[in-house]
């Protein structure tokens, strides 16, 4: 069986890091929040976050419109928490 990784770019295609196929993700909005998300590889450039689709250049485009960042999550934070509370799935666009 093949070990997928998912590719994070910025909107420039700049690669920015890589995650397992199943790793989260962390992101800070705007505002200071933080939500950990699931991410699926679908294929070299589409990935589900959390429940959504995207390709990999929509995704950052999207995060860097919405004023956010997005680091590979660290394994001690839980997943769907939003500063240590947790949450229901919530759209990616704030």
């Amino acid at each position: 069986m093949e070990n997928k990784e998912i590719r994070f770019v910025d909107s420039k295609y700049k690669e920015l890091f890589r995650i397992p196929d199943g790793g989260s993700i962390t992101i800070k909005y705007r505002n200071g929040d933080t939500e950990n998300r699931v991410c699926k590889y679908i294929d070299d450039y589409h990935l589900y976050v959390g429940n959504n689709c995207f390709h990999i250049c929509e995704f950052a485009e999207l995060m860097e419109q919405n004023g956010s960042t997005y680091t590979p999550a660290k394994k001690d934070i839980g997943i769907g928490t939003k500063k240590g509370k947790t949450h229901k799935n919530k759209d990616m666009e704030r």
